[in-house]
């Protein structure tokens, strides 16, 4: 009896059934290129992992990362159409949804409660905010930055001291300091560990931590050309990442280290404040709506243009994405 054409069959059925499917790794370099506009530091790190790690290729994702300083400059370039997707801050994604609605929050990846804070050259001068008065203060316009600062300001009942606001970019902000341009900046993490090792004189004005909790989101426009499947993989892909993060703190931060060039010590001293976690939650919703309310308290944005927040969160999207996952590991 001739068996060699039913063991050729069975062979082929075999490395059929072996070969990944639609949304496998092999198919990751036919698929369109999608591109994220990344910001250089620690809190995008489940970006940097699900493509260091390959979780994006595993979910049939081809994405090209655009490295940038800063979520505001992250949010410009996918207003100028130059990236597909974006991460940021949700102060920035305040700000903007005040002159547009045509953008959308797919998920926050990360929270920090001591990532922001106000820093001096002068421990002396600067003890406290009650000195603030005539102070220069470098801050980043429209972004976490401000809003923290503001926040402190009230919390101490400075909001009424005459300061003058000195608006930089955020690579702007260490170098400003130690040259005296300004008396204080409001900076998010890498640059306080960066003014600290550099100028050991400088000082955190006053403890914040648990204070403000800043989050960091991807955002993509509305009507992008990115269909349904491929957001809902990138936002699978993210968990994935973050999955890994949690279960492999020291190999994560071995590989951020390495990518945004950041010394190892520096990071364990920034990452024990992260909350690595996947979610579109009502905290995020409070936040935006507080942080809302702020701006148009100091005429920041136009009053008649508040729109109500949840219409720039894509629960179906996120929920959809986050059950079909579930579904594929139990």
């Amino acid at each position: 009896m001739n068996l060699t054409l039913p063991i050729c069959a069975v062979f082929l059925l075999l490395m059929s059934a072996c070969q990944p499917n639609s949304n496998g790794m092999g198919d990751w370099k036919k698929s369109p290129i999608i591109k994220i506009a990344v910001s250089n530091t620690p809190l995008s790190s489940p970006i940097f992992i699900a493509d260091k790690k390959g979780f994006f290729k595993q979910h049939g994702l081809n994405i090209q990362l655009v490295r940038e300083d800063g979520g505001v400059k992250c949010f410009n370039e996918l207003m100028a159409g130059n990236v597909d997707f974006a991460t940021t801050s949700e102060s920035v994604v305040m700000f903007n949804s005040f002159y547009r609605s045509d953008f959308i929050v797919l998920a926050s990846f990360v929270e920090s409660d001591n990532d922001v804070k106000l820093l001096s050259m002068s421990s002396q001068k600067f003890n406290d905010l009650a000195a603030i008065a005539g102070a220069k203060v470098g801050i980043v316009k429209s972004s976490a930055s401000e809003f923290f600062f503001d926040s402190l300001l009230m919390l101490y009942h400075q909001q009424d001291a005459q300061i003058q606001r000195v608006y930089l970019k955020p690579t702007q902000m260490v170098h400003a300091l130690q040259k005296g341009e300004v008396d204080l900046i409001s900076a998010w993490e890498p640059f306080p560990y960066q003014l600290a090792e550099e100028s050991p004189q400088a000082s955190q004005v006053i403890g914040t931590k648990g204070l403000y909790n800043l989050s960091f989101n991807l955002v993509g426009l509305k009507n992008n050309r990115i269909d349904t499947q491929n957001k809902q993989s990138i936002l699978q892909a993210l968990s994935d990442a973050i999955n890994f993060i949690n279960e492999n703190p020291e190999d994560s931060q071995l590989l951020i280290s390495e990518i945004l060039d950041i010394d190892k010590i520096q990071l364990s001293y920034l990452w024990r404040d992260y909350a690595f976690r996947l979610s579109l939650s009502n905290a995020l919703v409070s936040n935006l709506q507080l942080q809302s309310q702020w701006a148009i308290d100091r005429s920041l944005v136009p009053k008649d243009n508040r729109i109500d927040i949840r219409q720039i969160l894509d629960r179906e999207l996120f929920e959809s994405a986050m059950n079909e996952h579930t579904d594929e590991h139990k």
